[in-house]
């Protein structure tokens, strides 16, 4: 009876969940760049003029598929396809090098339902600095984190003092500020901007989730893209979708025989 239910749960990680499939789309079009103002255009069409930095457009109506994302200032112009499908946000922010224009990043959103007590803290690097740790409350959270990764895990719902430090220690790169965490939902935090010119910030985006029974949970999984950014910036979203899944196994594993 185990070895059929463990079959029949990989067989379900491994497939997409039924839940998972019937995300609707709903994309969001997150401003990273301190002191730009953007104009943004999905396949053509405008989605909104003179954006500033740490707005959040959206959701936007998009079917899904692919569609071409523009965002445009006086000074550069950047572009991306992006594959809609599900809940994503689709950021503009400048590399770890600051380099001569910016970049876009796609994230996926985990809408997944959370415990009634809990909530889902996804932090994602944007800013210009080298890998990073995530601390809370003085004790850190996350570690490691390069631009254009995220991590992600539920946590208490509660109030946590959150920086962001360079991996190792040091002095705060952001931070420390307070950040709610609410339950259920999702909060995702963007680090924006440089510290060398003053820039750094955050961009806060919550959004709504179901929730399941606190009680008799498994234990959670943190997750996220680091270590699965391609050299090119990308993310290897089918080796990253595979170890996560696998992760929830090995935790549904273990909170079973507990």
């Amino acid at each position: 009876m185990l070895l059929a239910a463990i079959l029949a749960l990989l067989t379900t990680f491994l497939t997409g969940s039924p839940a998972s499939a019937k995300v609707p789309p709903a994309l969001y079009l997150l401003q990273g760049v301190p002191g730009a103002s953007v104009d943004i255009t999905i396949d053509g069409k405008a989605v909104q003029s003179g954006v500033a930095a740490k707005d959040v457009i959206g959701p936007v109506d998009v079917s899904p598929g692919d569609h071409t994302v523009v965002f445009k200032t006086a000074d550069w112009e950047v572009s991306s396809s992006v594959s809609v499908a599900g809940s994503q946000d689709v950021v503009v922010h400048w590399p770890a090098d600051a380099g001569k224009q910016p970049v876009v990043t796609v994230f996926d959103n985990d809408v997944a339902p959370v415990p009634s007590d809990k909530g889902r803290l996804m932090v994602a690097h944007t800013a210009v600095v080298p890998p990073a740790d995530i601390t809370a409350g003085g004790k850190t959270l996350f570690t490691n984190i390069a631009n254009g990764e995220f991590v992600s895990a539920e946590v208490p719902a509660t109030t946590y003092s959150v920086a962001v430090v360079p991996t190792g220690g040091g002095k705060p790169l952001l931070g420390p500020v307070d950040l709610a965490i609410k339950a259920g939902a999702l909060t995702r935090v963007f680090a924006i901007g440089a510290p060398r010119d003053g820039s750094m910030d955050a961009i806060v985006q919550v959004l709504p989730l179901e929730t399941t029974s606190a009680t008799g949970t498994p234990s959670t999984v943190d997750t996220g893209s680091a270590g699965f950014v391609r050299p090119d910036g990308s993310v290897d979203t089918a080796r990253l979708v595979f170890w996560t899944r696998m992760l929830s196994l090995f935790g549904w594993l273990r909170g079973w025989s507990v």
